[in-house]
């Protein structure tokens, strides 16, 4: 059955002529057990609609709003970081090694801004950007090429000239994340990477408009409904919300969230804070229950799927950036993931050693690597040769017959290092990155070969 509807079924209700909006709230149940079961309703949903919005805001607070945090910057700079990752990088989970990161926070409720990308050739880069809401747009070799330019970033409501020499770049919300990576060749490249770093430039055009924050940090907004409501109370006040979704969103003013005065836990009651606390327990619960969905099996046991294209799918999009923030759509990157070998065995570098076969190396314009981490941690793995990837650029990596590739992926040193992935004594997970992957990826006709295993 095609659940797809035609979008002519939908329609705006302001265009409706003598359509009167209503003037007083929605109605809440006066029964008591009533009252209860409808906010906690109402909390489930908005936990689940507003998980990457409250994560991405402790995120903001941190490096743009809080001054005593160790990686405060204010809006509209970037914080760069000058070393590839290492084991000692505990920032995120799942780290790739073969980019420089840096995160801007921009701030665009005085104005739109100005950013400058230098020529960046021969490499691929991305600077990624993310709405409070999570969805996905990217300034990068597959959009700009190498070339570079002036971008005019400005929100997509703002009504003006673009300046002489810039190109319009569009974006959804005046809070807006930029995650941006350059790729790192090797470790004598790196001093390059960071020059390209800092000639990305941002240039506000007018003052930001000074508007009061709400304390937010990842930790507490991960686990209390306290802090979690504040959070979310305040993007959606401050940065709106997409019009098809209305109705959605309308029903959480009967929670107090969105509307004209900020959401305070002290002034909500005791009895609806309690129900709006069992709604957000019940939602988490729902959404850490439901993480392994992320992705799509295919026939060799890989996951692969897209964590930027979300649009409605509110508990995919909760359960993604639960698991972490900043996805990107699939034209721009397209991941394969597995926690287990090709029949199905969870993988364990204490009890079989593995071996991968590429008949073709996963296709590509940009970059490609395949990254071990430790199931406990979910970051990367220390070792006695300092690999934590196999990429396309890793020194040394050597071809078979046809141009096949073995990759080896076990705990213990083999004889020949030249193409082995270490990994821990104990249980851990594989993941294949494909930056600008090529059409024949985007389609299914290229998946990664089954993990073959065999006993220690």
């Amino acid at each position: 059955m095609n659940d797809r509807l035609p979008r002519d079924r939908s329609y705006d209700l302001f265009a409706v002529d003598q359509f009167e909006a209503p003037s007083t709230r929605d109605v809440l149940p006066e029964d008591k057990d009533a009252f209860r079961r409808y906010l906690r309703m109402l909390a489930t949903d908005a936990t689940i609609y507003g998980i990457p919005a409250v994560y991405e805001y402790a995120q903001l607070y941190e490096q743009a709003v809080d001054v005593t945090s160790p990686t405060f910057t204010g809006f509209n700079t970037f914080l760069h970081q000058r070393d590839l990752t290492t084991p000692e990088f505990t920032a995120f989970k799942t780290p790739n090694v073969d980019t420089l990161y840096s995160n801007a926070w921009l701030d665009l409720t005085g104005g739109p801004l100005l950013i400058e990308v230098p020529p960046i050739p021969d490499r691929y880069y991305t600077l990624h950007f993310v709405d409070m809401y999570g969805n996905a747009s990217n300034l990068s070799s597959r959009t700009v090429r190498s070339g570079g330019g002036t971008f005019h970033v400005a929100p997509s409501t703002w009504e003006g000239e673009v300046p002489a020499g810039a190109t319009p770049f569009r974006v959804a919300t005046p809070y807006m994340w930029i995650l941006m990576r350059i790729l790192v060749k090797n470790r004598s490249d790196t001093e390059l990477v960071r020059r390209l770093q800092d000639a990305v430039v941002i240039t506000p055009s007018c003052p930001r408009q000074e508007v009061p924050f709400v304390a937010a940090r990842f930790d507490e907004v991960q686990v209390r409904a306290d802090r979690f409501f504040p959070a979310l109370d305040w993007v959606l006040r401050n940065n709106g919300h997409p019009a098809q979704e209305e109705a959605y969103v309308h029903r959480f003013r009967a929670l107090g969230l969105g509307g004209a005065e900020p959401f305070n836990p002290a002034t909500a009651g005791p009895e609806a804070m309690g129900s709006i606390e069992d709604g957000f327990a019940e939602a988490m619960a729902i959404i850490a229950r439901s993480r392994g969905q992320v992705g799509r099996r295919v026939a060799t046991g890989w996951k692969t799927g897209t964590a930027g294209e979300m649009g409605f799918n509110y508990l995919q999009r909760a359960i993604q950036n639960f698991v972490g923030t900043g996805g990107n759509i699939a034209a721009e990157k397209k991941f394969f993931v597995t926690f287990d070998d090709g029949d199905g065995r969870p993988l364990h570098g204490g009890q079989a050693r593995y071996s991968i076969t590429f008949e073709s190396l996963p296709p590509v314009n940009g970059h490609w690597s395949l990254t071990a981490y430790p199931q406990a941690t979910g970051l990367l793995y220390p070792n006695e040769i300092d690999r934590y990837a196999i990429a396309a650029t890793t020194e040394g990596l050597r071809a078979g017959e046809g141009g096949t590739v073995e990759i080896v992926v076990q705990h213990d040193r083999p004889s020949d290092v030249a193409n082995w992935l270490p990994v821990p004594d104990g249980p851990f997970y594989l993941d294949i990155r494909m930056w600008e992957p090529r059409p024949e990826a985007l389609d299914g006709t290229w998946i990664p070969p089954r993990i073959d295993t065999r006993a220690r």
